[in-house]
């Protein structure tokens, strides 16, 4: 029967695919290039909401570190300055308000034993401040204290002492609210008529100071419209000629000084 096939025939198979087989290696290849070519729309979906999830579990850490990072820096004294006013002490008057305010960061820290100053658990804050006056959402500096520390009970402003004189409030600060001997103070006075706000110098006879002292259990007064301190006891005290339990101060509002009254 070869014989009476065609020429053709004969030729045929001779060409290159007369005896390819579509082997088994072959069809696994092409089953594979499928699933992969079918699978790539689903990884592609599955990473974009993996990127979503990862981004949006990012901003919810984020938002939940950074006020607890703020109260962490709080408490250990260490926020960097200029991220929050902290206000040390303060004193109100009819028209405005005397602020004390911490210039950098404080070095805070507690007493950790009792003593002449204040009790275990009292703190401590150290650091620059800066004396302002505000009223009418205008803001004046009146002064600057450096390196000073208050010692108290809390981290709560310190309230002034709030003193009437005829032509001023005169706002008496105690950075520490306790003391072996006497309690030292500073002194601010808002004039009445102007509304301005100067520091107060201490005059004492030939001796003149930006601050002074009270004894401790007394508190500052005014009487006949002079300042009232009590001084302290001890040595160079009560036993010396010159003691006075009781020191008056007239206010010089145009100087600028208490002085003291004979």
């Amino acid at each position: 029967m070869n014989e009476d096939k065609p020429d053709w025939y004969s030729r045929a198979k001779k060409t290159p695919f007369s005896d390819e087989k579509f082997t088994s290696e072959m069809k696994k290849n092409v089953h594979r290039s499928v699933i992969f070519t079918d699978s790539k729309p689903k990884r592609r979906k599955h990473l974009q909401v993996g990127f979503a999830g990862g981004l949006m579990l990012l901003i919810i850490l984020i938002a939940f570190q950074l006020p607890f990072g703020r109260e962490e820096q709080q408490r250990a004294g260490t926020l960097p300055p200029g991220t929050e006013e902290t206000i040390r002490a303060q004193g109100v008057t009819d028209e405005g308000r005397l602020r004390v305010i911490a210039v950098g960061q404080e070095k805070i820290t507690t007493l950790g034993a009792p003593s002449c100053f204040g009790i275990e658990t009292d703190m401590s804050f150290t650091g620059n401040y800066s004396v302002q006056y505000s009223t009418n959402q205008v803001t004046n500096e009146v002064t600057t204290l450096g390196d000073l520390t208050f010692i108290q009970p809390t981290s709560a402003p310190v309230d002034m002492i709030r003193l009437p004189f005829q032509a001023a409030d005169v706002f008496i600060l105690a950075p520490q609210y306790r003391d072996c001997h006497g309690i030292q103070i500073y002194a601010f006075a808002v004039e009445h008529e102007t509304g301005k706000a100067v520091q107060l110098r201490f005059q004492d006879e030939s001796l003149v100071s930006y601050f002074s002292y009270y004894r401790p259990g007394t508190t500052p007064m005014v009487k006949d419209n002079k300042l009232v301190l009590e001084s302290t006891e001890g040595p160079g005290g009560e036993g010396s000629p010159d003691y006075k339990p009781k020191r008056m101060y007239r206010l010089d509002l145009k100087q600028g000084v208490m002085v003291l009254a004979n």
